[in-house]
């Protein structure tokens, strides 16, 4: 089962889901975010960037005030469920 962020019930009920799924395979760490099933974002775990386009002004302050405040949740399901991927790979620490 995948993390999901709880979220308000005004902002389910708009269409807003946020999760980490399992098993993502080689993709950078990162977080969905959909809304109702139109629109989806991907934030990196890493550096909270968006990986497909858009911005932060794209998804509602509450949102993003969840994904700050269970980012190391969010990080330790994701090593958790992708051991082959975790967060602070020797990849991502050769870059910087």
């Amino acid at each position: 089962m995948p993390y999901t962020l709880a979220l308000s019930a005004n902002l389910r009920n708009s269409g807003w889901v946020v999760k980490v799924f399992d098993l993502e395979g080689p993709e950078t760490p990162h977080v969905t975010i959909r809304f109702k099933s139109k629109q989806s974002w991907r934030v990196s775990l890493r550096d909270k960037s968006f990986l497909d386009g858009g911005t932060w002004a794209d998804i509602p302050e509450e949102i993003q005030q969840g994904i700050d405040q269970n980012l190391e949740q969010m990080r330790a399901y994701w090593d958790g469920q992708n051991p082959h991927n975790p967060i602070q790979s020797e990849d991502n620490d050769n870059a910087n």
